[in-house]
């Protein structure tokens, strides 16, 4: 009788808390599907305190991290999930395995989901496919991992992370989404950013459809500077998938663009093609890892002058900026050992200084290239600036051309410099002070020691600019 009374005891406690979690677990699934993850987290980290093992309030604490950026927090609510009988927590945790850039560990949790699936006898969704062909894709990838040194790494605004790349007049300009529009004629911007050939007889340009799916355009420039007959590059139009941010080599025929969907890691990867002499463009290629990661990747350009590259990801998750690398291109592919350990850490980029080879000196082999580079005012656009400096005289420059003083133009480009560091510094400063809040004081030290680097970075960089608005002025 006692056993009895205390099961009943237990089930109406267990049907109190069911009740009471009942309306915040709806607020919590609420908030999430508005995407306001924030407040859904709040709600949801009460729910479980209050009941740990609820299996729906963990898988849904997991995605919520997941959508913050904190996959790795993720990880254990979505295991409680699953043990609970979470089925949708497998493809987060395989999701996370690729994050990982693990794709063993995607395959097992893949082959879990669909034997749960078979044993429910439930049809298998279209992302179990699609996050299958993914790992297969990472595991064909990590075999190829190209060995390139990547000599600097540069934070900056997602809108704006164009204007850090330093292109030679020979290798053309990347043109911002308002001069796009211009060129075209139009009041709004154009969908992204466009890129012009040193010859400035062509542009290219994406452009969104109905649908908003994007596809990559062309048209010659005529003298007037207005784009003759617009339309889609042939042998990429007609796939489904967007296409964007095409940089055209100094060749003429090699093109490099991003496209997301079937051929892709995730989101954006970076493919390569040519252009026949029938000038429509053959099968593209994905380039692969180190370039293309889960996250999105795009705007490979290479400068053949300075003999740099750069292109841009979200891969380090820094919210509304994005990583730009710069590395340096080999004329020959030469790929990294399958079998080294650091397999995985050269292909997500984890440690740049894990690229370089024995003796390099990044950051001078850095300076010497950009020394290299050079703008010839006559083929420079104007709408494509750099930055705003303002003389105080009444002029402005925008574009390392603009200056008459070449000792005002080598101290802009020694500030631009700095600020790239800056920009980065305080990326990887941001990045210590998430893991102190997180719980980690061994870092303490590291924080006091980027934060008096960071007031001489500042230093650096006001002198560095004031220096440059001095000697133009005096010129």
């Amino acid at each position: 009788m006692r056993t009895t009374l205390r099961n009943i005891a237990i089930a109406i406690a267990t049907a109190l808390s069911v009740a009471a979690t009942a309306a915040p677990i709806d607020e919590a699934r609420r908030l999430y599907d508005e995407g306001a993850y924030t407040e859904a987290l709040d709600v949801l980290e009460g729910i479980v305190r209050r009941t740990p093992r609820d299996g729906t309030a963990n898988y849904y604490l997991g995605a919520t991290l997941m959508a913050l950026g904190r996959s790795d927090e993720a990880a254990a609510p979505l295991e409680k999930a699953r043990a609970r009988g979470v089925t949708d927590a497998y493809g987060l945790l395989a999701t996370i395995a690729l994050d990982n850039y693990d794709p063993s560990a995607a395959v097992e949790h893949i082959d879990g989901w669909r034997e749960r699936l078979r044993r429910n006898r439930k049809p298998e969704p279209d992302a179990l496919e699609e996050l299958s062909s993914r790992a297969v894709r990472m595991r064909n990838m990590l075999e190829r991992v190209e060995a390139i040194e990547v000599i600097d790494s540069i934070a900056v605004d997602r809108s704006r992370f164009f204007e850090v790349y330093r292109l030679s007049a020979e290798s053309g300009r990347i043109l911002p989404p308002a001069a796009v529009g211009r060129a075209l004629g139009r009041d709004t911007e154009a969908a992204s950013v466009a890129f012009m050939p040193q010859s400035r007889t062509e542009m290219l340009w994406a452009e969104a459809d109905s649908a908003g799916t994007l596809t990559l355009y062309g048209a010659g420039i005529l003298d007037d500077g207005s784009p003759d007959h617009p339309a889609p590059l042939a042998g990429l139009d007609g796939t489904g998938e967007s296409c964007d941010y095409p940089f055209l080599m100094a060749d003429g025929q090699t093109l490099y663009f991003a496209s997301c969907g079937e051929g892709s890691l995730g989101g954006y990867d970076i493919f390569m093609t040519r252009r026949d002499d029938d000038g429509s463009y053959m099968q593209p290629q994905n380039i692969g890892m180190p370039y293309n990661s889960p996250a999105d990747d795009y705007m490979l350009a290479i400068d053949e002058i300075s003999g740099l590259g750069w292109w841009a990801t979200d891969r380090n998750n820094l919210g509304d900026s994005l990583t730009v690398y710069v590395f340096i291109p080999s004329a020959v592919r030469v790929n990294v050992d399958p079998d080294s350990p650091d397999i995985a850490p050269l292909a997500r980029l984890a440690d740049i200084g894990l690229t370089l080879r024995e003796g390099t000196d990044a950051r001078a082999e850095l300076d010497r290239r950009l020394a290299l580079v050079h703008d010839d005012a006559d083929d420079a656009p104007r709408s494509c600036a750099l930055f705003t400096l303002d003389l105080g005289d009444g002029r402005v420059l925008t574009s390392l051309s603009d200056f008459s003083n070449s000792a005002a133009r080598s101290a802009m480009t020694e500030y631009l410099g700095t600020e790239g560091r800056l920009r980065s510094h305080l990326a990887a400063e941001e990045a210590l002070r998430n893991r102190y809040r997180r719980g980690d004081r061994s870092v303490a030290a590291a924080i006091s020691d980027s934060e008096a680097e960071t007031s001489r970075l500042r230093a650096a960089a006001l002198a560095q600019r004031n220096n440059a608005i001095r000697l133009e002025r005096s010129h």
